[in-house]
C-alpha cells in the first residue's frame, strides 16, 4: 500500500514538468495516489509537498515522500519505512526536457523520466492546463506499476493491494 504513494509523487513530477516555462506557485499543490485491493479496498494517499526546479534545459518536479498521508498512522509508517524506504529514497522526481514542454491552455499527453525508489523509467502522462489569473491551473494523471520501481507490493495481514496505481497532481504554475 505504501508503494503506491511513490507513483503518486512521480505523477506530480510529470505534471510539473509539463509547464516547462512555469514554476509551481508557493501554495496550491496537491498530489494524490489511489491503490486498490480485494473486496473493494481503496487506499488514497495525499501530500501538498511539491517543488519545481528549472535549470533552463530541464524541468524537475520533486515530491518529498515523507509527508505522504493515507489517513492511518500504522499504514503511513509501513508505507514510508518498509515499502518506499524514504530514509534511503526521500523523493520522487519527474524530469522533462524544457524544449518538449508547452504551457498553453488545453490538454494533451507528455513524456518524461520518473525516478522513484532509486530507479528511473520513461513515463507518459495526461494533463490539462487552464488559464487562471497570472498562471495556469494544471491537472495531470499517470498510471504506474510499482514493480517497475522495485517496490514490493504492499501486504498486511494477508490483504495485498494491486501493483498498479493511479496518480493525480494539481497545482498552479506561473510564467517565468
Amino acid at each position: 500500500m505504501k508503494k503506491n504513494v511513490v507513483p503518486a509523487v512521480l505523477v506530480v513530477g510529470l505534471l510539473a514538468t509539463l509547464v516547462a516555462q512555469a514554476k509551481l506557485a508557493g501554495s496550491g499543490g496537491d498530489v494524490r495516489f489511489s491503490a486498490s485491493g480485494p473486496g473493494g479496498l481503496k487506499i488514497v494517499g495525499t501530500t501538498g509537498d511539491i517543488s519545481v526546479k528549472d535549470d533552463g534545459t530541464t524541468v524537475t518536479v520533486v515530491v518529498p515522500l515523507a509527508n505522504l498521508d493515507t489517513g492511518i498512522g500504522l499504514r503511513n509508517k509501513h508505507m514510508r519505512e518498509k515499502y518506499l524506504e524514504v530514509a534511503k529514497y526521500p523523493n520522487a522526481e519527474l524530469t522533462v526536457s524544457r524544449a518538449a514542454l508547452k504551457l498553453a491552455e488545453g490538454s494533451g499527453t507528455a513524456a518524461g523520466t520518473m525516478k522513484i525508489h532509486g530507479q528511473s523509467h520513461a513515463v507518459n502522462f495526461a494533463y490539462s492546463a487552464k488559464r487562471s489569473g497570472s498562471g495556469y491551473a494544471v491537472d495531470g494523471t499517470v498510471h504506474l506499476d510499482i514493480h517497475d520501481y522495485g517496490i514490493e507490493v504492499p501486504s498486511y495481514l494477508g490483504v495485498t493491494v494491486k501493483p498498479e496505481i493511479d496518480v493525480v497532481a494539481r497545482f498552479v504554475a506561473v510564467d517565468n
